[in-house]
């Protein structure tokens, strides 16, 4: 279980990157299949630097992601349908992104500390 759900942030990435780029009725903004490669080349390759920038970029970018989400809700006059949609939603999407965003740079950090983290004792004579 462990396994797939440390998989599944590139995965979710390409995804979500291919559906931003989709423009009907058949056109890929060429960004997004640049990211969309190096989304699979990260997959295969599974770098740790790249890894850890692509992370971060969508952590950051989700941070954007909230500001703009409060920004639009503060527009709003009154809490009505529509407003209640907008935060759940996005409050909804926003939750699983940092999930994504966390589980990704976690997925890339342990390995380095994992790797360094040995302890040696050593008992020395008196």
């Amino acid at each position: 279980m462990k396994q797939i759900f440390l998989k599944f942030p590139e995965y979710y990435l390409v995804i979500l990157t291919i559906l931003a780029g989709y423009s009907p009725p058949f056109f890929i903004n060429p960004i997004c299949i640049g990211v969309v490669v190096l989304l699979i080349l990260q997959i295969i390759f599974k770098n740790r630097i790249v890894g850890l920038v692509v992370g971060s970029l969508f952590l950051l970018a989700n941070l954007y992601f909230i500001g703009a989400l409060i920004s639009e809700f503060n527009e709003f006059a009154e809490f009505t349908t529509n407003a209640k949609q907008l935060i759940f939603v996005g409050l909804s999407i926003w939750t699983l992104n940092m999930v994504i965003a966390i589980t990704m740079i976690y997925k890339y950090v342990t390995p380095g500390i994992q790797s360094n983290s040995r302890v040696v004792y050593n008992p020395q004579k008196s």
